[in-house]
């Protein structure tokens, strides 16, 4: 996604495929970052990596919770 988007106003006003557009975009950044740990990093840039990838996958539990 490009643009502002505010969950809280998903949850409450927006249609479903507003929620689904949010979960997919998050999984497209889990998978872009599993791809570029498979080609293979620095160890310090491996370490940046995991850092961004549990952060992403956190954010994919929290909107489980959140659109449940």
């Amino acid at each position: 996604m490009t643009e502002f988007v505010s969950v809280l106003d998903i949850m409450e006003n927006a249609p479903y495929g507003a929620q689904t557009a949010v979960r997919d975009e998050v999984a497209s950044m889990d998978a872009e970052l599993r791809r570029t740990m498979d080609q293979g990093l620095t160890p310090d840039d491996m370490k940046t990596a995991r850092a961004a990838r549990e952060a992403v996958q956190a954010a994919s539990s929290i909107l489980s919770r959140l659109f449940a």
